[in-house]
């Protein structure tokens, strides 16, 4: 980004959203965390780009906004490489829970995963549930050289979905919500952003910038990323 012109502030949190008079978005309050210093930032567009904390970010703008964000965990375990003896991938494409299994030869290492658990609010620092872990095990022990045990482990790795509910879904299965991603631009004017996958993060950053410039009457610019 810096190299096209950007501006990057990192360790400075938007902390307040602005408004102007009619009740639409003027810009922002960061802090910059190290100094301490509180700065105000003038804005066309504001773009929430929040990831698990989307739902945080849009209720700054409207404190009463319903949540869109169903978060799912889910989890990698780390095993030694002879559980998986061939040096190709191998991908199961439907288990007990829905998704798919994989194991992956990963240098002297097999990476297997992985789980999709709906969970009530996301969080800095996830961690495994032990169910997660033992599904994983009885699953990929079906398919692996040898069943593996939980004193196999060698680690275990865990991240949160920002999955995209439906209006008036039930939430329970996380599985099958869409991993499409959704733009919502709320009556304050904040775009909101979300959902979608790291293998469509380009698509997803075009899309949000295409809006951003009729929302903000910005010069209309091809996309470059492709």
């Amino acid at each position: 980004a810096t190299d096209y012109g950007a501006t990057v502030l990192n360790y400075a949190p938007v902390v307040a959203i602005r408004k102007d008079d009619t009740g639409f978005i003027s810009g922002v309050v960061a802090e910059d965390t190290e100094s301490g210093e509180q700065l105000t930032i003038d804005a066309r567009v504001v773009v929430n780009a929040t990831g698990i904390f989307t739902d945080e970010t849009r209720r700054l703008a409207n404190p009463g906004a319903p949540p869109m964000i169903a978060p799912s965990q889910g989890i990698h375990l780390v095993l030694d490489r002879d559980f998986l003896r061939g040096k190709t991938a191998i991908m199961v494409p439907h288990t007990s829970d829905g998704r798919v299994l994989f194991a992956i030869p990963w240098h002297q290492h097999a990476i297997v995963g992985t789980t999709d658990t709906p969970i009530d609010a996301p969080s800095y620092e996830p961690l495994p549930f032990e169910h997660e872990i033992a599904f994983i095990l009885d699953t990929a022990s079906e398919y692996l050289s040898r069943p593996p045990r939980r004193e196999d482990v060698l680690s275990v790795y865990v991240g949160i979905r920002p999955l995209v509910k439906a209006a008036g879904s039930d939430t329970g299965n996380t599985s099958a919500i869409s991993r499409d991603h959704t733009i919502r631009i709320e009556n304050s004017g904040l775009l909101t952003i979300a959902g979608g996958k790291w293998t469509t993060y380009r698509r997803m950053a075009q899309d949000a910038v295409d809006h951003a410039i009729t929302l903000g009457r910005l010069d209309d610019k091809p996309c470059v990323t492709q």
